[in-house]
């Protein structure tokens, strides 16, 4: 008796087996489009890398003493972050900002150059140079400011526009700070700010000298350890 061949059965199980194959290559289109869209995000991320400047790098907070201005900038008294550019380490960066604090006249060193970015924010440059911003952040922090010095309680007025060496100091409110590594106390600083002002012609009593970007007074013979500053209340 001849065998009819199983073509039904064979058929069925060919069938059967397609959708296995399908679902096969379903997964693999989705593996190559998956791929194919991580690789462009990879692109993109590498390419806005590539375009992006240097990042800044955060730098310990400092702590501003009272309400100052730099040139056009407005920095009320408070504790600042202060970023830096590549190049330039935390450390200078927290020296050239407490020298610029400590600026009489609002002329910073060139090439620097003060840009408010608003109230409590500022940016400082130096053309192709690595520059620094500082902005004031409310937090608890133990910011830093023993380059600054020591700020004396209340105010020192000038009740007339006196001139004391090369400087001119308008009537008005002052502050004195005492340098972190003076002996001279704030009291003593008050009184030798009262007897400079109404010296002679402006001219100061020897071995005392003043430097005219920060109205710093110091003894030529000591600088450091007999010294003390005067800034006007509101800043250059």
């Amino acid at each position: 008796m001849l065998r009819t061949p199983e073509v039904g059965k064979g058929a069925a199980e060919g069938a059967a087996s397609l959708p296995a194959v399908n679902l096969l290559r379903e997964d693999g289109k989705r593996l190559v489009i998956t791929f194919a869209l991580a690789l462009a995000a990879a692109l993109a991320a590498l390419a806005l890398t590539a375009a992006a400047p240097a990042s800044a790098v955060g730098c310990p907070t400092f702590r501003v003493l009272h309400d100052d201005r730099i040139g056009a900038a407005s920095l009320p008294a408070g504790n600042y972050e202060v970023a830096v550019e590549r190049g330039l380490s935390c450390k200078r960066a927290s020296q050239l900002f407490a020298r610029f604090l400590q600026d009489y006249d609002g002329n910073l060193p060139k090439p620097w150059l003060a840009v408010s970015e608003g109230k409590g924010n500022a940016w400082f440059t130096r053309g192709s140079q690595p520059g620094f911003s500082v902005a004031r952040v409310e937090l608890a922090s133990d910011g830093g400011n023993s380059l600054l010095g020591e700020l004396c309680p209340g105010t020192f007025t000038v009740n007339a526009g006196s001139d004391v060496g090369p400087l001119f100091f308008p009537k008005g409110q002052y502050l004195l700070y005492i340098p972190a590594k003076s002996g001279i106390t704030c009291r003593r600083a008050s009184v030798l700010f009262t007897r400079f002002l109404a010296s002679p012609g402006g001219e100061l009593p020897p071995p005392w000298l003043v430097g005219p970007q920060t109205a710093t007074f110091y003894k030529a013979t000591n600088p450091e350890r007999s010294a003390f500053r005067v800034e006007p209340i509101n800043g250059a």
